[in-house]
């Protein structure tokens, strides 16, 4: 990109003047970017062999990681979820596109937003609520909490509090799948306030250097916590960063969730081929504060309404409507994830919290290590 000529306080004006420059069109986003796109002709795409069972799949996965979230946050107001809870409402279609595109056995890292990645992997919902109630029936026995949730049953490494700790902790996992020869690929989500963390720029280096098969998934919802990106990043297109390593870099409109699909489907092929990492940014909108509290006081003036134009879950309704998935079976999924999450949030409330003799159990590693983690034995 050319230099500037202008003053660098012309600079501040220019960027700082549009109220709607974090929720720019995401399409025209992709469309400018560096990142190439699947672009398969109309029936050649992986979506277009999804049957109406697979599509209201990725639907109910939306939903229920939206109901799921919902839910958390009646929880956390009512003060029986302690900490601080980061909800990803708006960003349903990543989670979901990249979820149902992989293996069973692939592996996911997240980031402090995490519960509709996990959500995607197929971790029970009664104990992701009862983990983040600090209770034992928990995926992590009470111990985890919203910012560490982990299900090594499902191969979701962790979510994590460290900012852009995902990617190298993911390329480790990309490393030890390469030298064992699974097939298996690693998927390392972060923000684009974590695309600056030198951390996420030397795993990018080694996996480049190394062809090691993980997936560098950004979600661009345009904000570092309360920080618009565009006061701390100096290029307008984060795909342009795959350059410097030379990476296979794609971009999509992370609200379009088969889009999404498509996208992981051809990185996870290209990744398990052996010819290295894929870095892919994936455009969204948060439609909640950074944290529930969030007075959201750093958002422009009505750019909160407008980014609702963008939820994805009313936009692949609709398109299911068109491919002619009956309204009945919709609702019928609707209705499943209403008594699921029902039944999920009244069995966390009755559980038990972890006994006091139990302080101290997995602070330390415990060898040997029992599982479960699926294909090793």
């Amino acid at each position: 990109m050319a230099a500037s000529k202008s003053t660098s306080a012309n600079k501040s004006t220019k960027k700082a003047s549009p109220a709607d420059k974090s929720i720019s069109d995401t399409k025209g986003r992709a469309a400018a970017s560096k990142g190439s796109h699947v672009s398969r002709a109309k029936g050649k795409r992986p979506s277009d062999r999804l049957d109406k069972a697979e599509l209201l799949a990725i639907y109910r996965t939306m939903v229920l990681a939206r109901r799921f979230e919902e839910h958390v946050i009646e929880q956390f107001r009512e003060g029986i979820l302690p900490g601080f809870v980061h909800v990803a409402i708006g960003q349903e279609g990543i989670a979901a596109g990249v979820g149902h595109a992989l293996h069973d056995d692939d592996y996911i890292g997240s980031t402090h937003r995490a519960h509709a990645h996990i959500v995607a992997r197929g971790s029970s919902v009664e104990a992701m609520m009862a983990e983040m109630m600090g209770r034992i029936t928990g995926l992590c026995q009470g111990k985890g909490g919203s910012m560490h949730l982990s299900d090594m049953s499902r191969n979701v490494v962790g979510a994590n509090g460290v900012v852009g700790s995902g990617a190298p902790m993911m390329t480790g996992v990309a490393l030890a799948q390469k030298e064992l020869g699974t097939g298996r690929i690693a998927v390392a989500f972060y923000g684009d306030g974590a695309s600056s963390q030198g951390n996420v720029h030397e795993a990018m280096n080694l996996a480049q250097l190394w062809k090691l098969p993980v997936l560098f998934i950004l979600e661009n919802n345009r904000y570092a916590e309360s920080t618009p990106s565009w006061q701390t990043v100096p290029v307008e297109d984060l795909a342009v960063r795959g350059a410097a390593f030379d990476m296979k870099t794609l971009a999509v409109d992370g609200n379009d969730v088969l889009s999404v699909f498509d996208t992981v489907a051809e990185a996870a092929e290209f990744a398990r081929s052996g010819e290295g990492p894929v870095y892919i940014v994936a455009e969204t909108k948060r439609l909640s504060g950074h944290y529930v509290g969030d007075a959201e006081v750093y958002r422009p003036k009505g750019e909160a309404k407008a980014a609702r134009s963008t939820d994805p879950i009313p936009a692949f309704r609709a398109e299911l409507l068109e491919r002619k998935v009956p309204e009945r079976d919709i609702k019928a999924v609707e209705a499943e994830v209403e008594e699921t999450m029902e039944q999920a949030v009244v069995a966390a409330l009755a559980a038990d919290a972890p006994p006091a003799e139990d302080a101290m159990k997995h602070v330390y590693a415990e060898y040997p290590y029992a599982g479960p983690v699926r294909g090793i034995d």
